[in-house]
């Protein structure tokens, strides 16, 4: 009978289906998501129809007042298929969003009866993929939002701690005009918020020229709207991001601290306002003041542009985010508070002709001043900040090299480079630091710099060095990270070649894996004593030498055994 029983149950266990299980739980975690952030979900799976004489289904559609999201799945790595089939009828969809909304009001009856007239509202289509699609794909298909895992984690982790307040973020990724949601399109309120506050004199501040510096209190719920975060590892993109992301359990306590203390915290939140900002005399909209003949503090009314995106937050994301529309046992409590003008805020306003490069070294360095004092900022984002405030530096050359690396060539889609990005992929940290550096280092006779034929190669030398002008990135940077990443990718495409598809593959465990970041640093070492000895530079060169590549006992080297791999595959190879 025991015999019986596991054989049963070892037949129940094959007859699963892999593919399956990923696409329910893909369609759960959209699901919740979507639900945490306060879409309601109209069941649409299964349920064909033909729009404009264009048949087709659509996985699930999310409604919020006047915004539609039409979600299509996907976990298979045949994406690029997939979303293909799909595009004509997106794009009839999109380009109709006022007949479709007629349309799908008396196709799916989740709707019920529609609040808005149907050209008043706003259909976006998102398409969710386990794997990255074609940049082809994000290019032909730029009115589709594509949540791969990396942004979808990204969402998710945001909605998990600030729960509907994620809705705010997630609607300016879906390029939404904050003006036109909901009751805001149908609304004649002011188009600035004003807060009463004080203006320091620009001698005090020993900012440059032209900035001022500000201080008021402010609602919970307005800075909520209006700000942004640079976090480093968002949906936005890469260049200029530096800040941390949420932590759940930190803003927990502070909803606990906010209800059970029930005071405000007194620190300030630091923030840089636009250009736009206007400084008036109290009492008197529209009047503004003379700020460069000031001698001494004086009050004001601060007014910013109501819309999003506009309060940069540089010190205090958790004390705002905090305040968030939340589902907790404290949301009863802090509801009542996000509409008090109760947080003391600190605003840096930009001269008129800022450029915005020029905000985003200002922000990153003044968030490094604020954090470096009072708690060492960790190094990867302090890397970060390095890209932003000295991207001329070595450490900025590899991050930018290892972010060409993810995204074309030999290692395309295998990298770390994103906090969200799934742990199956490569870490990047030893490779930058260990592999990298010393390769693109701008002197030596191992370095990449050394092969490198430019005839302006001396002015990078200048930049870095802090000698030559700095104020736009010179075009001789973008040529140093090309030739770089070209030259890296060379022998990492003859190595692939070589140790065949099998080899070079991520496997689930890392245990499991040939391909590691000892092997790539070895295979960097090996190209430093290439450059250094005179070799040839070459993928067919490369090729020709690694036919003996398989003599070299790769797996016998751990961790951080890349040099003696190096020289050994260099040994052995050329």
């Amino acid at each position: 009978m025991k015999k019986t029983k596991a054989k049963k149950k070892a037949k129940n266990k094959a007859s699963i289906d892999p593919q399956a299980i990923a696409q329910r739980r893909q369609k759960y975690a959209v699901r919740s998501l979507f639900k945490r952030l306060g879409l309601q979900r109209i069941k649409s799976d299964g349920v064909e129809f033909k729009f404009k004489e264009r048949t087709g289904e659509l996985d699930d559609i999310f409604i919020y007042e006047n915004v539609v999201v039409l979600g299509e799945y996907t976990v298979g790595k045949k994406g690029t298929e997939h979303i293909a089939k799909k595009s004509l009828l997106y794009g009839i969809i999109n380009n109709n969003q006022s007949e479709w909304m007629e349309f799908a009001v008396a196709r799916f009856s989740g709707f019920g009866e529609l609040k808005y007239l149907p050209s008043e509202y706003q259909v976006k289509i998102c398409y969710f993929s386990v794997n990255a699609l074609s940049d082809e794909v994000y290019g032909a298909l730029d009115y589709v939002y594509f949540l791969n895992g990396t942004k979808f984690r990204y969402f998710d982790a945001l909605a998990k701690t600030i729960h509907k307040s994620a809705r705010l973020e997630f609607f300016k990724y879906l390029k939404l005009d904050f003006k036109k949601i909901g009751s805001e399109i149908k609304s004649s309120s002011s188009n600035s918020r004003s807060f009463g506050g004080f203006v320091l004199p620009e001698s005090f501040s020993s900012f440059p020229t032209g900035f001022k510096v500000v201080s008021f209190y402010a609602d919970p719920k307005a800075l909520l709207t209006m700000s942004y975060v640079l976090r480093k590892d968002s949906w936005r993109d890469e260049d200029g991001l530096y800040q941390r992301v949420l932590m759940k359990g930190r803003m927990k306590e502070m909803r606990r601290y906010l209800t059970t203390e029930e005071r405000v915290f007194v620190n300030n939140i630091i923030v840089t306002l636009p250009k736009e900002t206007r400084l008036n005399e109290p009492g008197e909209e529209g009047k503004n003041i003379d700020t460069r003949a000031l001698s001494v503090v004086r009050d004001v009314t601060v007014s910013v542009p109501f819309k999003a995106d506009v309060i940069g937050i540089v010190d205090g994301q958790h004390r705002v985010f905090c305040y968030h529309e939340g589902d907790d046992q404290y949301e009863d409590k802090i509801e009542k508070l996000r509409d008090r003008q109760n947080l003391l805020v600190t605003g840096v306003i930009y001269p008129p002709a800022y450029a915005d490069a020029d905000k985003r070294r200002f922000e990153a360095k003044l968030f490094l001043e604020i954090n470096d004092k009072q708690r060492r900022a960790r190094s990867d984002l302090k890397h970060s900040i390095e890209m932003i405030l000295s991207p001329y530096s070595t450490i900025a050359i590899a991050k930018a090299v290892v972010a060409r690396m993810n995204s074309n060539g030999a290692l395309r889609q295998m990298l770390q480079t994103n906090y969200f990005d799934p742990p199956r992929l490569i870490r990047t940290s030893s490779i930058v630091s260990y592999g990298l550096r010393p390769l693109l280092k701008l002197e030596g006779v191992d370095s990449l710099f050394s092969s490198w034929d430019d005839p302006d190669k001396l002015k990078l030398v200048e930049l870095q060095k802090g000698k030559a002008s700095q104020t736009t990135i010179d075009p001789i940077l973008e040529k140093y990270i090309a030739y770089c990443y070209a030259s890296l990718n060379d022998i990492l495409l003859a190595a692939r070649k070589k140790l065949g598809p099998q080899r070079w593959a991520l496997e689930d465990r890392a245990k499991d894996r040939f391909l590691t970041p000892t092997l790539i640093n070895g295979l960097i070492v090996c190209l430093r004593l290439v450059i250094q000895n005179g070799k040839p530079l070459s993928e067919t060169t490369y090729g020709e030498r690694f036919a003996v590549l398989d003599q070299v006992s790769i797996t016998k080297y751990k961790s951080s055994s890349w040099k003696a791999l190096g020289e050994a595959i260099y040994k052995k190879c050329f």
